[in-house]
């Protein structure tokens, strides 16, 4: 499960903008002998928008050729086995992310993020150069422009948070190239700039959108203002670990995006990834649908217990522990009958429900979310408030619930341990909260004995390697810029 994929390419959209599997560098990667000319594509909102559809279908199918590797989802399900909550005690797929060892440059979880995501950047960077240079009004051009910008810097910010250290404990360590010019054959490669200027470039880019992006849309998976402010919500709170201004606009930033997405517990009692028409609190996901799907990739192939899938992914039993009896969420774990490992019963979440046709709708943003990242600026800026927000959430969950009256350092760990509870299995925030707040990593006696494993705030192991793809193309790379 550690080597590289050498996929097949295949056009994504009637433009031409090309994407592949994961394979030697994006920068390689060749161009369509035919394409609609750009002239065209550019000239109205529609082939803008076939442009921008072609992006968000990549996004929900399949883009390697293995199970791990299928796209967005597999980045957040690696996350979620690279976390403490979640364990895989039979091993099979993602047990090398389990084990905190699949980040050597050879491998495929590694070339895979790398690809994925810096097509993203060169699909985005097609738009933005092809909208700026076409006809179209300037509200139009504005409007378009901020959707594939938001694209550009979310990919970024993914990106900068696998390959590079954290944002609070070196802005000015090496981050990535930067790419804001579509990319061909020819092209030779830029340096890594500095994690600051990755950050600053996904800010200008948030924030354009935020000042120019829609309101409206037709379904979650496109990304509207809504989006946005809740993209920088969390650039902001990355930021803020550093710079407290950052965490007063993390709280603008987070109230805005979760304006008319209320908390509705009632609505956990569903699978998450049921149809997001009946999920007032997402703001942002992708439907699957049985010709675009990530296939055995998805969610609920792991987490599930029936259906199809491998079913390998559990939850520690002493993160299970963490709820309540009253805690609507404590109903989403399950104890398969005589299923033990580690001395206690093993724990899988039926969070994500079943599947057999692999339709299920991949959650990528929430509004508790939301209300969690401003709890957490408030409390780092020992703002009084911080409790009551966290306890809106908590009272939403567990109507018996009772605010624990927590300051300072004791309510930032509470508030994080919230944001694990109510966001587990979804983004892996698990595992990027111990790297952005620069925490020391130590499983549980929850876990198999191979996987008790610990080591210091800040190890390299956080950090996947650089492909080796990337070096062997990239000629402004050199042996000393690769990750330790």
């Amino acid at each position: 499960m550690k080597n590289i994929v050498k996929g097949t390419l295949f056009v994504a959209m009637a433009s031409g903008v090309l994407f592949s599997g994961c394979k030697k560098s994006f920068l390689e990667e060749p161009k369509p002998a035919t394409a609609v000319s750009a002239v065209d594509v550019f000239a109205t909102e529609a082939g803008v928008r076939a442009n921008l559809s072609g992006i968000y279908r990549v996004l929900r199918t399949q883009y390697g050729t293995s199970t791990d590797v299928w796209g967005i989802a597999s980045v957040n399900l690696a996350r979620e086995a690279k976390g403490l909550d979640v364990g895989l005690p039979d091993g099979n797929w993602y047990n090398f992310d389990y084990l905190q060892d699949n980040r050597e440059p050879s491998y495929r979880r590694v070339s895979f993020t790398w690809n994925f995501f810096y097509d993203l950047i060169n699909a985005s960077n097609v738009i933005i150069d092809g909208v700026d240079k076409g006809s179209l009004s300037t509200t139009a051009k504005a409007q378009l422009s901020s959707e594939a910008r938001a694209i550009r810097a979310w990919s970024y910010f993914e990106l900068v948070r696998e390959f590079a250290h954290s944002y609070s404990e070196n802005p000015n360590g090496p981050g990535l190239p930067i790419y804001t010019t579509p990319t061909t054959a020819a092209t030779s490669g830029n340096p890594r700039s500095k994690i600051g200027d990755v950050y600053k470039l996904i800010l200008s880019d948030l924030e354009y959108a935020a000042a120019n992006s829609a309101t409206t849309r037709g379904i979650k998976d496109v990304i509207n203002k809504d989006v946005v402010n809740g993209l920088l919500a969390r650039v902001y709170l990355e930021m803020g670990m550093v710079d407290n201004t950052y965490l007063t606009k993390a709280i603008a930033a987070s109230q805005a995006a979760r304006a008319s997405y209320p908390l509705t517990a009632s609505e956990l009692s569903t699978a998450m990834t049921a149809d997001f028409s009946t999920k007032r609190e997402v703001i942002w996901g992708f439907p699957q649908a049985a010709d675009q799907t990530t296939y055995y990739g998805t969610p609920s192939a792991f987490w599930g217990i029936s259906g199809t899938g491998y079913f390998n992914f559990f939850a520690d039993p002493n993160f299970v522990a963490q709820f309540s009896a009253t805690d609507v969420r404590t109903a989403k774990f399950t104890t398969p009958a005589g299923a033990t490992y580690v001395g206690v019963k093993k724990f899988k979440s039926i969070k994500f429900g079943t599947t057999t046709n692999f339709t299920d709708f991949l959650v990528m943003m929430r509004s508790p979310e939301m209300f969690l990242i401003e709890a957490e600026a408030k409390a780092r800026l020992n703002d009084p408030t911080a409790g009551s927000v966290l306890f809106t959430v908590q009272k939403n969950r567990d109507a018996a619930a009772v605010a624990s009256g927590n300051t300072g350092t004791a309510l930032i760990n509470e508030i994080l341990l919230e944001r694990r509870k109510e966001l587990f299995g979804e983004i892996g925030i698990g595992f990027l909260d111990i790297k952005r707040c620069n925490l020391p990593y130590a499983r549980s006696n929850g876990h198999v004995v191979s996987a008790q494993i610990s080591f210091p705030a800040n190890s390299n192991r956080l950090t996947l390697k650089i492909p080796q793809g990337e070096f062997d193309s990239n000629k402004a790379l050199t042996a000393a810029d690769q990750n330790p």
